[in-house]
């Protein structure tokens, strides 16, 4: 599961990093020389598609964390606490033997 979600992350980077290469491209044949507007449209556009598969790819990452059950930094920083809290009291209980 997680490698397929890290194919369509993979994939989403090279869709954006092409679209890039392309617009580059163009203006070093001078095609889009006087036209800033279509540089700047097809840039924002790149770069919006990029956050978009980022988005889509964290959501991905998500969903196959909690099917795996997978403990978030939350659920592990609060087994440490509880953990803590449970030294403390052990310690207490052994100093008051």
């Amino acid at each position: 599961m997680l490698g397929t979600i890290r194919k369509a992350v993979l994939a989403g980077i090279g869709a954006g990093v092409l679209a890039k290469e392309k617009v580059e491209e163009l203006i070093k044949k001078g095609e889009a020389a006087g036209r800033p507007e279509l540089v700047k449209d097809l840039l924002a556009k790149a770069e919006e598609e990029r956050k978009r598969l980022e988005e889509k790819a964290d959501e991905a990452i998500r969903k196959a964390m909690e099917k795996l059950q997978v403990p978030t930094k939350a659920d592990l920083e609060a087994l440490s606490g509880k953990l803590d809290r449970l030294a403390e009291r052990l310690d207490r209980l052994e100093k008051a033997k």
